[in-house]
């Protein structure tokens, strides 16, 4: 499981705690703080898994009470059969079958504007009055959706045959693009008959053994492929989400088309598969560079290398892009791009841990002045390293990565031993302040070098503190005890 999967599970279980009117409060207040200037970096992120939880244990209306709360869920309940299909992000080429979030709003909007205004305000007086029953509401809600297929269905044949049509609906769904997603969303829709069932008989995780090796998964797909020609990219979009090792649906299609040749491949009716993989580097791409910019955990930018790096050396290993144009650029794009970014990460990698390791001043009031700040960044700085020490040819940082690398443990190595020698010769307040760049310089060297070099420092730490309180009275208290002691406010 990555570390975004981690923080997800984390942040669900937690959102599972609270009642489904305290996550409609905060679903609310999220979307309100969301268009504000300053938003927290972390805010889209406990805003999409805070929806995600209303809309999926929430199918069927029957567990809803009545009256505003069921209401509100009904855009949710509508779009349901889309989840498998959502991103976030805006990927800079669009693919078929992976619809962007934020879309909804926008066609939910429309349709109860200008295409079914009348439908979708019954729908929600329905829902609004507590004396209808929620199976009633699911029900209604199905129709609903049913009805939407063929009013979309016509307005999309209007503007086909109208360039006005066209420009009027492109205006309303932000542009060529909006319209490419609202083609998937009536996709999908069109096919929930047939597509859910299949989709169910899919396992929910698909092992990278089960898209190479195993035939359960092959046969399933190459049935329903023939059935349904024209959503092979939807499902193509349905698996890559459910994929362990979303890098082994290029083997995968090579299987579906009973070739491995990369130009076969890109000729057959199964090229969406390798679209799809490439979208998911673009995707991974954008969450790390997003991660880098916003994100203030120090952990969260290394972690989505790692997901990267991942995914682009699975796809160098099981497929020779230099044969195909089109994909060997769309992963170069994307390669060239996070390489930037890690560059500029690896050349302030040596400034960001000398700051890190100054020893903190002291305050009138006697509290340390920690430079958090720095802290953070050298870790983060340090966890890139470590990343991209085995993935220099994903992120072309060979040169810098080794130049940073002799630098960082230089600095590492004598600082660390410089700190902990120097404890023996301090005292009171200047002997905290040390202790506490020690322990700074210690998590450093563990995240770089390991545990157990971590552990030597430790022990160098404990002789020099040993050392510097022979030289107290007999009577006093140790090191240690005064650190404690301190702590507490105990003068």
């Amino acid at each position: 499981m990555t570390y975004s999967d981690q923080l997800e599970a984390k942040l669900k279980t937690y959102l599972s705690s609270l009642s489904p009117k305290a996550v409609e409060a905060l679903v609310r207040n999220l979307e309100q703080a969301k268009i504000q200037k300053d938003a927290d970096p972390h805010l889209q992120f406990v805003l999409t898994a805070a929806v995600a939880l209303l809309r999926k244990p929430r199918p069927t209306g029957s567990d809803l009470p009545g009256g505003d709360q069921r209401r509100g869920q009904i855009q949710r309940m509508f779009f349901a059969p889309l989840d498998s299909f959502l991103i976030n992000e805006t990927l800079p080429n669009r693919q078929e079958g992976r619809i962007q979030r934020s879309m909804l709003d926008r066609v939910w909007k429309w349709l109860g504007r200008d295409v079914m205004a009348t439908d979708v305000r019954m729908v929600l007086e329905q829902a609004g009055n507590a004396a209808v029953s929620g199976e009633r509401v699911d029900a209604l809600v199905q129709a609903l959706r049913s009805r939407a297929v063929d009013a979309i269905g016509n307005k999309l044949h209007q503007a086909e045959l109208s360039e006005k049509e066209y420009r009027r609906m492109a205006a309303e769904l932000g542009g060529a693009r909006g319209v490419a997603e609202l083609k998937d969303i009536q996709k999908v829709f069109a096919a929930e008959r047939w597509l859910f069932p299949f989709l169910q008989s899919i396992p929910q995780r698909i092992n990278e053994n089960r898209l190479k090796q195993d035939t359960d998964v092959l046969r399933l797909v190459d049935n329903c492929t023939a059935r349904f020609p024209d959503h092979v990219p939807v499902v193509a979009a349905a698996l890559v989400e459910r994929a362990d090792m979303p890098s082994a649906l290029c083997s995968f299609a090579g299987r579906l088309a009973g070739d491995n040749d990369p130009k076969a491949i890109a000729n057959s009716q199964f090229a969406p598969f390798v679209d799809v993989v490439m979208s998911e580097a673009e995707r991974l791409q954008i969450l790390a560079l997003d991660h880098h910019r916003n994100n203030p955990d120090p952990v969260a930018f290394s972690q989505a290398l790692s997901e990267y790096h991942s995914l682009v050396r699975g796809v160098e290993r099981d497929m020779d892009l230099s044969l195909t144009g089109r994909w060997h650029k769309q992963l170069a794009d994307t390669k060239r791009s996070i390489s930037n970014v890690v560059t500029g990460e690896l050349n302030g990698a040596h400034g960001s841990v000398r700051r890190a390791l100054q020893v903190p001043k002291i305050a009138e009031n006697g509290e340390l002045q920690t430079d958090k700040a720095a802290i953070a960044d050298a870790v983060r700085a340090l966890r890139v390293i470590t990343m991209v020490r085995n993935a220099s040819e994903t992120f072309a940082v060979n040169d810098i990565g080794k130049r940073t690398r002799q630098a960082v443990e230089q600095t590492l190595e004598i600082l660390a031993r410089s700190l902990i020698t120097d404890l023996a010769k301090l005292r009171g307040p200047q002997l905290q302040a040390q202790m506490a760049a020690v322990d700074v310089a210690i998590m450093l060297s563990e995240i770089y070098y390991g545990s157990d070099y971590a552990a030597q420092l430790r022990r160098s730490r404990q002789s020099a503190l040993a050392k510097a309180g022979g030289k107290d009275k007999p009577a006093g208290p140790s090191p240690e005890r005064r650190l404690v002691a301190n702590a507490l406010g105990r003068r």
